[in-house]
């Protein structure tokens, strides 16, 4: 993307401020935790309520002990160094051939963990991506997605829709014809999230401690299934064009009337791709008019477990009118969500650093039938049976 001016290229996207602004003192996950305490504690492991954080040593995976600190480049004496100083975290680009260094502190953490983090720092009432983020699974320091290996480049401005799917709220600030983020945020993908606004709920149940009925609250399981969906394709749904301001976005509302239509004809697994498009392409949901991402999926909770989440395909499919289901035998339930559900080569994050290039895996949602990856996913377990 052509580098515009700050203040152009936040109007030009944003589109202004919002038209009802985020107010203050929203409740956090903490406001909900005494009357839902299990499903706070549950849902405060799960990779939404991790995705985003103020920078602490608490919160950030990536490594700062010497030996661990760097991520050298394709181009000689370009590197990237990571150092925590009194309790503060920085990144440093440094060129040692023309003896010029750049460095910023680590102000902001965006990602779980569980796969790899990358770093926001603020400069002017904006937030920037930093060069280097931190890959989880091999556990080294990466070229963060969108800059180029060998640059000493901190430019990677941060626009609204990044921060609708990785925190709760931002409030934006406008001023002669300049959008900025305001220091009042709720970090994190937290209840209010899918629920909406808690404030009075918690006042209500504050004031009336036995009342069981959720007053002033919304339970997105009573959403009728399209509104469940939109709950989900607020950020799983791929690139929209934006008809309303960033953050005005309500659950429950129609996500249609904020964002331009999604091409499900064009939809690719990937971590930003159009994974509901892919879903509502697929037959299982065709055939079943009360099919959502809720079916399989519990937002309150982790769910790693393929073999769980494969349990959910036995409540529609019999493992013995499977054509194979004498070859196989017990390891189809294992198989069922690799076979039916592969993952797949990302082609928005790729793992970039001096030594190495390759893509990241992500899950696809198109739920169908894989010939060629069955069959090598078959031939795997028959090795591993055989050690």
């Amino acid at each position: 993307m052509p580098r515009l001016p700050l203040g152009l290229l936040a109007l030009t996207i944003w589109g202004g401020a919002p038209s009802h602004p985020t107010a203050n003192a929203r409740p956090d996950a903490r406001s909900c935790q005494a009357c839902h305490q299990r499903i706070v504690a549950s849902f405060s492991r799960t990779a939404h309520f991790q995705t985003s954080a103020e920078a602490t040593a608490r919160a950030i995976r990536g490594r700062f002990s010497e030996g661990h600190n760097l991520l050298h480049t394709r181009v000689e004496g370009v590197s990237f160094k990571m150092e925590r100083r009194n309790g503060a975290f920085y990144q440093t680009g440094v060129d040692s051939l023309r003896g010029t260094s750049r460095t910023e502190s680590i102000d902001l953490v965006i990602g779980s963990g569980r796969r790899g983090q990358s770093y926001l720092y603020w400069r002017g009432g904006l937030l920037f991506e930093l060069p280097a983020s931190y890959l989880t699974a091999i556990g080294q320091w990466i070229n963060s997605p969108g800059y180029t290996d060998g640059q000493i480049d901190f430019g990677r401005l941060i626009i609204p829709r990044c921060l609708e799917c990785h925190t709760t709220s931002f409030v934006l600030l406008e001023d002669r014809g300049r959008v900025r983020y305001s220091r009042e945020y709720v970090l994190s993908i937290s209840c209010e999230k899918c629920h909406g606004d808690g404030r009075a709920h918690v006042r209500y149940q504050a004031s009336h401690p036995t009342a069981t009925p959720g007053k002033y609250i919304l339970n997105p399981g009573r959403f009728p299934r399209d509104r469940r969906l939109d709950n989900c394709a607020f950020c799983h749904s791929g690139d929209r064009d934006a008809t309303k301001p960033a953050f005005s976005y309500r659950p429950g509302e129609k996500l249609d009337d904020y964002f331009g239509p999604p091409s499900d004809q064009e939809a690719v697994p990937d971590v930003h791709g159009n994974q509901v498009g892919l879903l509502r392409r697929s037959k299982c949901f065709r055939s079943r008019p009360d099919m959502s991402c809720s079916t399989c999926h519990d937002v309150h909770r982790p769910q790693r477990d393929l073999r769980a989440l494969a349990g959910k395909c036995l409540t529609c499919h019999e493992i013995s009118r499977h054509k194979m289901a004498t070859t196989i035998g017990s390891r189809m339930i294992s198989s069922c969500i690799d076979c039916h559900m592969p993952n797949q080569p990302s082609h928005a994050i790729e793992i970039n650093t001096a030594t190495t290039q390759s893509s990241l895996y992500f899950r696809s949602h198109a739920i169908g039938i894989y010939p060629e990856i069955a069959a090598t996913v078959l031939q795997l377990h028959k090795e591993q049976q055989r050690r």
